[in-house]
């Protein structure tokens, strides 16, 4: 917005320069000297010539006109506006009316009747270059950036600043396709320039073009080899393409170059976590969340990650602390449920997915946890309430089927245990608790080949989870391992160092 009140600024000034159409020498010069005084800043004796020449030619279009831009000048924008209708009546096709008008309407913020005004220039004079620019700035103001861009970047021709704030607006609009076009082109005009490249490769990287991301990136981190932030984008470029090593690479050098750094330590513990280092994650979300002074998503990954660790605690201790600071977010109240719960502390689990049903009613994850608690302490009649709630709130949630199916075999129900724990399976067949309460309920039904099909998936699911553990490591491209990663520094000023193990 700051753009377009700049260009409709600009599109006023210029336009009073403009010479009236001829109609006779005297009013010409007379209109000319008035122009020359709104230039010179004297307003109120440009007022006073004006009104003057209208005593004498009150059907004048262009002395109409220009009293409008004398009395917009000195915000009587009512006045100005009735100048510019009467003007407008008298020559419907003055585009310098129409143009100003259009300014006016706009600064007045009622932006629809200014578009029209400025289209309705361009049908009269498709190459009115005030009209070109202000319709873009408007178009992209209501964002309807598919439209204003052409008509912004026909109105910047070859300046390279004008381009890349063009490109810059853009980009913040998520219009990355426009925002690349125009990078380009101002990289044309102006090569090997640090801000062009680098933004150019991040408008590159939001369309995934990850390559010539990485290239622009490239390019620009040779310019200022001292910039943390094109590591930054470089490691996520490498991330997005599965190259964890190079990601850390990229990642470690951005910390040594810039100490406090939240979004890189986050990014790091990120990819430990989707690599299943769930260990060696945490002491990144830490250090990320202490170097962004305790932003919610660094409280809630750091909390996922304790609880992938297993070391849920701890995690209930991160819960804990981040709804103290944000008591109305649902999903914090439910993660500390869910860790607490983990943790085996049933009273305060039960607390906190309460207060996350609170927040958000229909939370069928919140129902689940309660109806699992519940069914642990044998309040049967509860948990199957809970647990059928969950189902209705979520038909493809996992847990509720394979909790309330265990349940139902406890009780012997077992017609009513197979159809949910088939269920289940359909949802998760990996899980081995489901093939065995499937196991359990088909023995009772005396159903033997289902029930030793069920059984025999269980050993095989069972034995692969002893193998490999419950979270196995994700190995690297090729059989590498981890590349050296940064220390965590105890405090913001120092620098991480790079182990030499």
């Amino acid at each position: 917005m700051f753009l377009l009140r700049c260009l409709l600024l600009l599109s006023l000034a210029l336009t009073v320069s403009g010479a009236p159409q001829r109609t006779s020498g005297t009013v010409d010069t007379l209109l000319s000297d008035a122009g020359a005084l709104v230039q010179a800043g004297r307003l109120e004796e440009a007022e006073a010539a004006t009104r003057k020449i209208l005593t004498t030619h009150p059907r004048n279009a262009e002395a109409h006109s220009l009293l409008g831009v004398i009395l917009d000048q000195r915000g009587a924008t009512a006045e100005a506006e009735k100048e510019y209708g009467a003007a407008l009546r008298l020559k419907p096709k003055l585009v310098s009316a129409l143009s100003n008008l259009g300014v006016l309407l706009a600064r007045t913020n009622r932006t629809t009747e200014a578009i029209a005004k400025f289209e309705e220039v361009l049908r009269f004079d498709p190459n009115h270059e005030k009209a070109i620019f202000n319709l873009g700035a408007l178009y992209a103001a209501s964002g309807d950036y598919k439209r204003a861009a052409p008509l912004l970047e026909k109105a910047a021709g070859q300046d390279p600043r004008m381009l890349f704030t063009l490109a810059l607006r853009l980009a913040e609009a998520h219009e990355y396709e426009g925002a690349v076009r125009l990078f380009q082109r101002t990289n044309e005009l102006r090569p090997q320039t640090y801000e062009v490249l680098y933004n150019l490769g991040i408008a590159l990287y939001n369309l995934d073009r990850l390559d010539e991301a990485q290239q622009a990136l490239s390019s620009a981190s040779a310019l200022k080899p001292g910039e943390a932030e094109p590591y930054y984008r470089l490691g996520l470029i490498a991330s997005a393409q599965d190259d964890t090593k190079a990601a850390l690479l990229h990642w470690t050098k951005a910390l040594e170059l810039r100490p406090v750094f939240p979004e890189v330590n986050f990014m790091i513990g990120e990819e430990l976590l989707k690599k299943q280092f769930a260990e060696k994650s945490v002491e990144f979300y830490e250090k990320a969340l202490e170097q962004a002074q305790g932003q919610l998503v660094y409280f809630l990954r750091l909390g996922v990650a304790n609880i992938r660790a297993k070391r849920y605690a701890r995690a209930c201790d991160v819960f804990t602390t981040a709804v103290q600071r944000y008591p109305d977010n649902a999903n914090l109240h439910f993660l500390l449920g869910y860790s607490a719960r983990a943790a085996g502390q049933y009273d305060q689990a039960v607390m906190a997915l309460r207060q996350a049903l609170k927040l958000k009613p229909d939370n069928a994850d919140a129902f689940a946890s309660l109806g699992y608690i519940a069914s642990q302490r044998g309040e049967n009649v509860e948990a199957e309430q809970l647990l059928r709630r969950a189902i209705a709130l979520d038909p493809k949630g996992f847990p509720p089927y394979h909790d309330l199916g265990r349940l139902l075999v406890k009780l012997k129900r077992y017609e009513e245990a197979v159809p949910l724990l088939t269920r289940g399976i359909e949802l998760n067949a990996k899980d081995p608790g489901v093939h065995y309460q499937l196991f359990l309920a088909y023995s009772r039904l005396k159903r033997k080949d289902e029930a030793d099909k069920e059984l025999a998936e269980f050993k095989r699911l069972d034995d692969e989870v002893n193998r490999h553990g419950a979270t196995p490591l994700t190995p690297m491209k090729d059989g590498e391992s981890l590349p050296p990663l940064p220390v965590v520094a105890a405090g913001d000023s120092a620098k991480p160092r790079t182990p030499k193990d």
